[in-house]
């Protein structure tokens, strides 16, 4: 299915849900589009001081992978001592499903002082689920039951590197194929067949990368857009052939934040540590592709960070490498901030409703609303105890997330929280 076709299909599917019975998918990185933006259902304008309603909570393992949601379950990643577990829960209560676990020992040298992950988010096709962890592995299971179809290694089967700090990248899906960064050995990329892991092609070699790929579609033709060390560039996602390419400054080489397109030929990407924002142009003439550089914004610098876009306004946080965090807008037609904030740690965003959610890595949850001078913050309340690093994950009302310790599922709809708004008060007066 092309692309473009897929998502008019995810987006149907993503309708008003408030209950957690009704089928909903979220079956992948970033949502139905990889972006962080998704259609919902109505949500609260604001929340009690104490947060939106808890509707479940449990204690869970570690690991940064987000939640992805098909139908009745949620499926995401963690670590149990020396194995990564791939875990399927109920989306109505949390319990665990299945949990399908495989040894993978952390290797000499890594730089683990942030844990051992997983950082990679699953990808769900079909019947079928995907998932790469820190150290390598690649698993192809049954969504259903956990059951291993067919897995491989590739640290030793293609060189691919662990990143020091462990493989990052989230999978994506393209008609029978499943496609990964497989940088630092044999090629930057590899597809492999859905069905029996076989290799369908590798790309020419590029160095490894945290960035997960999107698939864009542009002059007719669907592009797999990557950013790779010092490498901006759009693969065919059929055959894997590079099709367009650009590099930029060596203090850009460690992008981690997926790049953001906005239609019909602009590209977004930001990096940490020095390399800043720039925007792109991808432009075809007499038979050839060009990436062409609009402007380049050194200030703004999402590392680890999810980042959202807003009519012509890139939401994101900005914190270089290990300063303070600034919640940033800036104008995609000027390449200048519309506005910077203070006083919100490092955080991931996602839009939906004519809002942002907006969670830091202290656990504290924010819903803003943005407009062409900055945002206005609603509410804001402490959801999370623990270091906050994974994205959450919105389907109609309920918002699922995750620390190091904890997994939960918050209801951010109007009805709910006005109605546990009433119990409270009545409770308070009762007692008083």
């Amino acid at each position: 299915m092309r692309r473009d076709s897929w998502c008019a299909v995810a987006a149907l599917t993503l309708v008003t849900f408030g209950s957690a019975t009704t089928t909903a998918q979220w079956t992948q990185w970033g949502g139905p589009n990889r972006d962080f933006t998704c259609a919902v259902g109505k949500l609260a304008d604001t929340w009690p001081d104490d947060g939106p309603p808890v509707v479940w909570s449990h204690s869970f393992a570690s690991g940064h992978s987000t939640i992805i949601v098909d139908g009745e379950r949620l499926y995401t990643m963690c670590r149990r001592g020396d194995q990564d577990a791939i875990v399927a829960l109920n989306i109505a209560d949390g319990e665990i499903v299945w949990e399908t676990r495989y040894d993978a020992p952390t290797v000499e040298g890594m730089q683990l002082e942030f844990g051992p992950g997983p950082h990679s988010t699953p990808l769900i096709v079909g019947d079928r689920l995907f998932a790469v962890g820190a150290m390598v592995y690649f698993h192809c299971l049954d969504k259903h039951d956990g059951k291993i179809l067919w897995a491989k290694q590739l640290a030793d089967e293609l060189n691919a590197s662990n990143m020091r700090r462990g493989y990052g990248a989230s999978p994506i899906a393209y008609n029978d194929l499943v496609i990964l960064n497989t940088g630092g050995g044999e090629a930057g990329l590899t597809a492999f067949r859905q069905d029996t892991g076989e290799i369908a092609w590798q790309s020419e070699t590029f160095g490894p990368g945290y960035s997960s790929p999107v698939l864009v579609r542009f002059n007719e033709e669907d592009h797999l857009v990557v950013a790779l060390g010092p490498d901006r560039l759009g693969i065919d996602p059929a055959t894997g052939k590079t099709r367009w390419r650009t590099t930029v400054d060596s203090q850009s080489f460690g992008i981690m934040a997926t790049p953001l397109w906005i239609p019909p030929n602009k590209l977004f990407c930001s990096a940490g540590y020095g390399g800043g924002s720039r925007l792109f142009e991808l432009k075809h003439a007499d038979g050839e592709y060009t990436l062409e550089e609009l402007w380049h914004y050194r200030k703004m610098q999402v590392v680890h960070g999810t980042m959202a876009r807003v009519d012509n306004i890139i939401y994101g946080s900005s914190h270089g490498s290990f300063g303070p965090a600034f919640l940033m807008g800036i104008n995609l037609d000027k390449g200048k901030p519309i506005w910077r904030k203070r006083g919100v740690a490092k955080a991931n965003v996602l839009h939906a409703d004519g809002h942002l959610l907006i969670l830091d890595e202290q656990g504290y949850l924010i819903l803003a609303t943005p407009h062409e001078k900055g945002i206005d913050i609603h509410a804001k309340a402490k959801v999370l105890e623990e270091k906050s690093w994974t994205a959450p994950t919105l389907i109609g009302t309920r918002l699922y997330l995750r620390d190091n310790h904890t997994i939960k599922c918050l209801d951010l709809g109007q009805e709910k929280i006005t109605t546990e708004a009433q119990r409270h008060r009545e409770e308070v007066g009762v007692k008083s």
